[in-house]
């Protein structure tokens, strides 16, 4: 992880460890952190924070879609595809168009890297 001096340069990381500190189990702030550490261009640790969202609340789509794409910048494709595989079956669960779109695409991306 980063050093703390960093996230005083970001107040948005901060809050968001905040509320992680106060409440691990809160799926919206463990997504909220992932959110704001990718913006920030830490995927690495990003990928953390989302995979911890999804593991308490197992139909977050969305938390499976941003682990997917933190995965692909890592490089770790077959990772990133099971992820994005994952996030299609919910999309089309959960009757969600845009999110399917995103996932096929991502889908695409992987199995254009892979071969």
């Amino acid at each position: 992880m980063q050093s703390d001096a960093i996230d005083e340069e970001d107040p948005r990381i901060a809050r968001f460890r905040a509320m992680v500190s106060e409440d691990p189990d809160n799926e919206l702030a463990q997504f909220s952190l992932g959110q704001a550490l990718v913006e920030a261009g830490r995927p690495a640790e990003a990928e953390v924070c989302f995979q911890a969202a999804y593991t308490i609340q197992p139909d977050l789509m969305m938390a499976w879609q941003r682990r997917a794409e933190c995965l692909m910048t890592l490089k770790r494709f077959e990772e990133a595809r099971d992820m994005a595989r994952h996030t299609l079956d919910l999309a089309i669960a959960q009757h969600h168009a845009g999110p399917r779109a995103d996932a096929e695409e991502l889908l695409e991306e992987i199995e254009d890297v892979l071969g």
